[in-house]
């Protein structure tokens, strides 16, 4: 099992793009690059998504708001935030 963060993914799309397919056995192909571009059905519920570039909105985006975690994080503590 390889693990990608997509903020690597962003950074540095061929450098991760080769890891991942090396990871899998494949070789290189400069398609990987253009990957929005593809003119292949796709039904999935992102369809949209696939036919747009990578894009650097969505980084952090699964982090939740501060004020809704101090609850949480007050009742764990500080012996348990490191």
């Amino acid at each position: 099992m390889l693990e990608v963060q997509y903020e690597a993914l962003v950074d540095d799309l061929e450098g991760t793009a080769r890891k991942m397919l090396a990871h899998c056995g494949l070789d290189w192909d400069e398609r990987c690059l253009a990957f929005d571009q593809t003119r292949r059905q796709v039904a999935t519920a992102s369809a949209s998504q696939v036919r747009q570039p990578l894009y650097r909105t969505s980084l952090q985006r699964w982090r939740p708001a501060d004020d809704l975690l101090k609850p949480l994080l007050d009742g764990l503590g500080p012996d348990l935030l490191g």
